[in-house]
């Protein structure tokens, strides 16, 4: 098994065996159905290697191969989450992306909220053990598989350099990070907190003009150049 580098307390949804035959790619799908069906109706300490391979119908040994333990089957749903809303994302971003940037945006953060909402939907205790830490950018289309944050804020610098007519700000690579895992963390202090904002009208509108901050240093009509109001003539 190749292993992946991971930083210091994150964890990873890695497989030990990626199934390249139909059959195989089976007993991995059933076997994230059946931990997917015990977390939904008992909760996420109710998931366990034996509980999941008794529903699915397969042997421990089989849940085994393809994982070392009940976290990676948690984090494997999550990442199962997180690349069907990028699969079905990526025909509205590449349509987005003729539009103005204010649209993207708006439509970044309506799949980001629906995703949000998908993983708070299998319990909080889930989503803060196996769903804050996925990366903000992969269900908008941005990238999905094993994809890096290194590559999700590369991905979202390309996207602001495609509409830089309308960002001021020149550090497009601090922009593209803030965007990237500054909402990140934005988005799961609020589902941890405040879930019941999420279904807010005031949300997403709030969450493009945080981020218009992020990328337009141009001075607002009527200020200075610090900022402060315009000179008198």
């Amino acid at each position: 098994m190749q292993k992946t580098e991971q930083k210091k307390g994150q964890r990873g949804p890695t497989l030990r065996h990626v199934p390249v035959q139909a059959r195989a790619s089976f007993t991995l799908e059933a076997i994230i159905d059946a931990a997917s069906e015990i977390l939904k109706s008992q909760g996420v300490d109710a998931v366990t290697t034996r509980k999941v391979a008794a529903r699915a119908g397969v042997s421990v040994g089989a849940v085994y191969q393809y994982f070392p333990d009940k976290e990676a089957i948690l984090m494997q749903i999550s990442k199962r989450i997180m690349d069907e809303e990028s699969i079905e994302a990526s025909p509205e971003l590449f349509r987005l992306n003729r539009q103005s940037l204010d649209e993207l945006l708006q439509g970044l953060f309506q799949r980001t909220v629906r995703t949000e909402m998908r993983l708070l939907g299998l319990g909080k205790d889930f989503y803060r053990r196996y769903a804050r830490q996925m990366q903000f950018g992969r269900a908008q289309g941005l990238g999905r598989g094993e994809v890096s944050s290194e590559q999700l804020v590369t991905n979202m610098e390309h996207l602001l350099r495609m509409h830089a007519g309308e960002v001021g700000e020149p550090d497009g690579e601090l922009a593209a990070f803030m965007l990237v895992r500054g909402m990140r963390m934005l988005l799961a202090t609020l589902v941890e907190e405040r879930p019941e904002l999420l279904g807010s009208p005031s949300l997403v509108p709030m969450l493009v003009r945080i981020s218009r901050a992020m990328t337009d240093t141009r001075p607002e009509e009527g200020a200075g150049q610090d900022g402060g109001p315009a000179a008198s003539p």
